[in-house]
């Protein structure tokens, strides 16, 4: 077979059957989506990894019009017998370093411990539940077992992703009574069970059973089952005192909660997302589907999730070099990890652990030269520390420490120098000679006001943003860093118009405001959605329709004039994306034009969605630069939050509506009005979320009514 990933098995139990179900303190009740749970992760791993029948090892047991007998023949039954055996099986077949995926669906129990020597007078034993567990001869799959399997394969030095879509009952006993959605029993079962066991002499369980738990706070750590995975990866379903939940979530049929969620994201983003990503996201989903499900993650988390290849934590990497001299520092992630030239990192003193306390930030880094798997960042801005232009001085950064990847890695506090003319203007209600004291005396009392700051003398010209020029004529005007007017700026303010100086600060606070919107982005490492939006611009053209903006040209409109906004959703996988557009206008304000009447329009994959509107001008503008600003979202989010009134025009309240989601979050902290830099560095989740497309274009007043 073609593509075939040769050092890839996997095991996969799936029990909606049990019989009898009657047993003396009560009953494991039939599920009903734990063997579509398997069917369906069967067919992910062939289609993905194109796995022959010999790679995977298949356990179900499906309820048939027999209340008393499963579809299946005797050897295909998860059993307690056939998965000891089926284990042992896979751990014979695959070699050191081979990847192998496990995953179970079905109840999880407790019981009266049949390992007493080992754990104690009346303890229990936490296990999985076989399908004939209800005959009085039959075994569980305890938890000293169970470890003892897991182990042999660690030793074996397999590479090993264990997936477990059951819960243990441990603190929920109570409350599963009556509620057939979950997978656990929801009692003790006292019935006397066998004493021996298939999986290893007692001997050895125990010895291994007590290395496994030698450091453990608790017995047992993971849903009352394991110890603290060592030497593989574990998501379980929920904790302890939790419950797991199936559910009806398309069509009729009913699957585990994790296990649909799981499957949902991998299509998704592919089989290189790393573990701590992946779980992320499903345990999210889960839990908001279900308040009392919060699956865990534990075990082997710098790794892609089937195992594939290590990945460096993406949000922390270490320093691996400074460079004084050249005033940067060498970051151990690279053009392999999806960073690109211009990504920023938030540098903190070594041996940080809460990253959201600014007293640990030392140092902003931007990315100027990209090797594989490792990168040089440039500092461009320093914290807490008196130097000259941000420089390092020795022992500042030490090697280890750890660097945060900023997303989206906004600028959004701008830097501003007046440029004022020799000689200076003359004028009967200014004192001309103070301005800059006069300036920077009423930047405090403006709202916003942190989102400018102006340059101190010692700053060179290539750390400054805008320049302020007051030319002879006694006007102030904005300049963009190449000291070049901002466009769509079409007026001066007259320094002795009233309240000239407020008017000038509002006007660099609206202008940091709107670039630092126009330069959202998501530069994420880990963006499955970049570069999977694609946007259009059409107009009519002798009757043919032309995409005006092909390989990224400007075109030149007229007002008046109508064209086709054309939206593309180009991922691969089955994903549906939410999709809103802003249009930033030659007036700088900025407005949430399409849809109308909604927060967003559901497009498919390969799916198009098309809007047609006419161009327009500002009042007083005979042309400027309009910009489309297209987003797409996995979750519905509301981007009325980054709208803003036209330049002069009170800006309006932010931040009043509380964020629902991840990306929601990172834009409210883009609006902040009062704290440009609120918790930007901790929403890197939202960087799985979404993705952003723009479409510049000029506009120009018709030309046949100048």
């Amino acid at each position: 077979m073609t593509n075939q990933t040769p050092n890839f098995y996997a095991l996969l139990i799936g029990i909606d059957f049990y019989f009898p179900h009657d047993l003396p303190d009560g009953r494991y009740k039939n599920l009903r989506g734990c063997v579509q749970d398997i069917n369906h992760v069967e067919t992910y791993l062939k289609e993905t990894f194109n796995l022959t029948p010999d790679q995977i090892i298949k356990l179900t047991a499906t309820a048939s019009e027999n209340p008393n007998q499963p579809k299946e023949p005797p050897e295909l039954l998860p059993t307690y017998e056939n998965i000891v055996a089926k284990f042992k099986e896979l751990t014979a077949k695959a070699q050191p370093q081979d990847r192998v995926y496990i995953h179970y669906s079905g109840h999880g129990g407790r019981a009266n411990t049949i390992f007493e020597d080992i754990k104690g007078f009346g303890a229990l034993d936490e296990a999985l539940v076989p399908t004939d567990i209800g005959q009085p001869n039959s075994h569980y799959l305890c938890d000293i077992e169970f470890a003892k399997l897991l182990e042999e394969m660690v030793k074996k030095e397999l590479v090993v992703t264990l997936v477990l879509d059951s819960c243990h009952s441990g603190g929920a006993t109570r409350e599963i009574s009556g509620d057939d959605r979950v997978r656990g029993g929801g009692f003790i079962d006292t019935t006397p069970r066998p004493t021996y066991s298939l999986v290893a002499p007692v001997q050895e369980l125990a010895q291994n059973w007590q290395t496994l738990t030698a450091n453990s706070r608790n017995i047992t750590v993971v849903n009352g089952l394991l110890p603290e995975p060592k030497g593989y990866t574990l998501i379980a379903a929920c904790r302890d005192d939790e419950l797991a939940y199936e559910n009806v979530f398309e069509g009729t049929e009913s699957n585990g909660a994790l296990t649909y969620f799981l499957l949902k994201a991998l299509r998704q983003y592919g089989t290189e997302i790393s573990v701590e990503n992946l779980f992320n996201h499903i345990s999210n989903k889960v839990h908001n589907k279900f308040v009392r499900q919060t699956p865990m993650l534990m075990g082997e988390t710098d790794r892609t999730f089937f195992g594939g290849q290590s990945v460096g934590a993406s949000r922390k990497v270490p320093v691996m070099k400074v460079d004084i001299k050249k005033n940067r520092v060498q970051l151990q992630i690279g053009e392999a990890s999806g960073i690109k030239e211009g990504a920023e990192f938030d540098i903190f003193k070594f041996r940080t652990r809460d990253f959201e306390d600014s007293d640990n930030r030392i140092a902003t880094a931007k990315v100027v030269e990209l090797g594989a798997s490792d990168c040089w960042a440039e500092v461009t801005a320093l914290y807490g520390i008196r130097t000259i232009n941000s420089q390092l001085t020795e022992g500042m950064v030490e090697i280890g420490s750890p660097a945060v990847y900023l997303s989206p890695g906004l600028k959004q506090i701008r830097k501003v120098r007046l440029l004022l003319p020799d000689p200076l203007p003359q004028s009967s209600v200014v004192n001309v000679p103070l301005l800059p004291t006069i300036l920077l005396t009423k930047k405090e009392e403006v709202e916003g006001h942190r989102w400018i700051e102006f340059c101190s003398e010692t700053e060179t010209d290539e750390n400054v943003d805008y320049f302020v020029s007051l030319n002879s004529e006694g006007e102030y005007w904005i300049l963009d860093a190449n000291k070049e007017p901002i466009k769509n700026i079409v007026s001066p303010i007259k320094i002795d118009e009233p309240e000239a100086t407020k008017r000038l600060i509002n006007r660099l606070i609206h202008v940091a405001r709107y670039e630092s919107i126009l330069e959202l982005d998501n530069k994420g490492a880990n963006a499955p959605l970049k570069g999977k939006l694609k946007v259009e611009l059409v107009k009519s053209v002798k009757g043919e329709q032309v995409v005006v903006n092909a390989d990224g040209k400007v075109p030149v409109l007229e007002e008046g004039e109508r064209v086709v906004l054309r939206i593309h959703n180009e991922y691969e996988s089955n994903c549906t994306l939410n999709i809103s557009a802003l249009i930033l206008q030659a007036d700088l304000s900025i407005v949430k034009f399409y849809p109308k009447g909604a927060s967003y329009e559901v497009v498919d994959r390969g799916k198009s969605r098309e809007t047609r509107f006419e161009i327009e001008l500002p009042e007083n503008y005979q042309e400027g630069v309009d910009v489309i600003k297209v987003f797409a979202t996995v979750d519905a989010t509301n981007f009325q939050l980054l709208e803003l009134p036209a330049l002069d025009q009170s800006r309006k309240g932010f931040g009043n509506q509380e964020p629902t989601n991840a990306l929601e979050q990172l834009l409210t902290a883009v609006v902040d009005e009062d704290n440009p830099q609120r918790n930007i560095k901790g929403v890197t989740d939202a960087s799985e979320e979404w993705t952003t497309e723009k479409v510049e274009m000029m506009v120009k007043k018709d030309s046949s009514l100048i």
